[in-house]
């Protein structure tokens, strides 16, 4: 054979041993290729099972957390949480988020403590303050990521995924308050007894105007720590106190404060030519013993007049958008007229309000005009206020404790700040 021909076998041969490794790499390349586009899939598909599951846990800690009460025996909180958690699907909403009895719902006093089931809690109930629902799901397949077992050393098989969430019950967020203060019925002279949702507050009239209160169940006060007419008259035409004062501070302000009339009735959209003070409430509808003869209950109760004609309460007003009625039907001298109908209709929630409950024994002390804010009560302002301060008959109406369920100054139920004063209201903290 010729040194040509063994120079071309030679080559032919070595040409044939590269086709051969090439397509190994290659193999290996698409191998490699297809396992990590599968890797990708697959961790998007761990990744929204595990946002699935996370839904189900939140919603069984919520549920869970408002029946820690203190008072409510535990089984009755885990049975809510697995109801409520059991209404979420996962893998692709394919099948139930799953929860189990004794060991998916625990319990803790803090969150630095141990969370254990509820037959095996070593904690007070009154103590018991947090609530972890904790869901997992075994076994979960891969779609693509197992062709990288071909390659030496790895071994890809079925994933396990699990989340959890901890609630707790915190405050609600509420309206703001108003400048004025509720009298602790007991510190009333003579006292008076508790009061009831639905009744109806006076004033504490001072007809000497010498900074002495007379009877009646609130007084003024400037929440923002001041005691001048111009503070309260900012908090009344604007959205109020929002940052509200700790218990215990000192708050009270001396006088009729005649000049705040048109402050106070801006909120019910009453206007006197072309002045405007602040945002109207969406209804300017007002109540006193000639518009509601029931004289209680105005936000949701029912009256009807000397004819028998059904007088609307409140929510029925607020509603319809309802305008004040007018001076000549109301019995009041405002000396305003209704604003626009446009006015009412993109109004706010700005006769529903806060206001402190203080002790007001104090005041009989000359020159004493503060106390220290004991709770917070939620009201309703019923009535204007008529020109020159006379103030004998401007009254709220009393909806209750702001911390009571079912308040309706609460901003439906959404978590407020930990120094809130709404009522309980679950909340997540991880």
């Amino acid at each position: 054979m010729s040194k040509s021909m063994l120079r071309r076998t030679a080559l032919s041969s070595h040409r044939a041993r590269q086709r051969g490794a090439v397509a190994i790499i290659v193999a290996i390349a698409l191998v490699m290729l297809v396992g990590f586009l599968g890797l990708a899939l697959d961790l998007g598909k761990l990744y929204v099972a595990k946002s699935e599951l996370q839904n189900g846990a939140d919603s069984c800690a919520l549920a869970a957390a408002r029946d820690l009460t203190g008072a409510t025996p535990l089984t009755v909180s885990e049975a809510a949480g697995i109801t409520a958690g059991l209404r979420n699907m996962a893998l692709f909403q394919s099948e139930s988020v799953q929860l189990v009895a004794n060991q998916s719902v625990t319990y803790s006093d803090a969150l630095t403590d141990p969370f254990l089931d509820k037959n095996s809690v070593t904690y007070p109930l009154a103590s018991i303050k947090y609530v972890k629902c904790s869901v997992s799901r075994a076994g979960i397949a891969n779609w693509f990521a197992q062709v990288l077992n071909f390659l030496p050393g790895v071994s890809v098989g079925p994933q396990t995924v699990a989340s959890f969430a901890v609630a707790t019950t915190g405050s609600a967020q509420t309206t703001c308050a108003i400048p004025v203060f509720v009298c602790k019925p007991s510190t009333i002279s003579p006292p008076q007894p508790p009061y009831t949702t639905g009744q109806w507050l006076v004033t504490k009239l001072d007809s000497s105007n010498k900074g002495t209160y007379g009877g009646g169940n609130f007084g003024w006060a400037d929440l923002g720590g001041g005691n001048s007419a111009s503070q309260i008259a900012k908090q009344l035409d604007g959205a109020g106190q929002c940052n509200l004062p700790a218990q215990g501070t000192l708050i009270g302000s001396a006088g009729n404060k005649a000049s705040l009339a048109d402050d106070w009735n801006s909120r019910f959209g009453i206007v006197k030519g072309s002045k405007v003070l602040g945002v109207t409430d969406f209804t300017g509808f007002t109540y006193n013993d000639t518009t509601w003869t029931a004289k209680s209950s105005a936000y949701d109760g029912s009256s009807v007049d000397t004819s028998g004609n059904t007088q609307p309460n409140f929510l029925a007003a607020r509603k319809a958008y309802r305008a004040y009625q007018g001076d000549s039907v109301t019995g009041l001298s405002t000396q305003g007229n209704a604003a626009p109908a446009a006015s009412y209709q993109s109004g706010a929630d700005r006769r529903l309000v806060l206001a402190p409950i203080v002790d007001c024994s104090g005041f009989a002390s000359p020159g004493n005009h503060s106390a220290p804010v004991q709770s917070w009560a939620c009201l309703l302002m019923i009535e204007p206020m008529q020109t020159g301060g006379n103030i004998d008959s401007v009254r709220l109406e009393y909806r209750g404790d702001s911390s009571a369920p079912g308040s309706p100054c609460a901003t439906q139920g959404i978590p407020g700040a930990g120094t809130g004063v709404g009522p309980l209201v679950p909340v997540l903290v991880q």
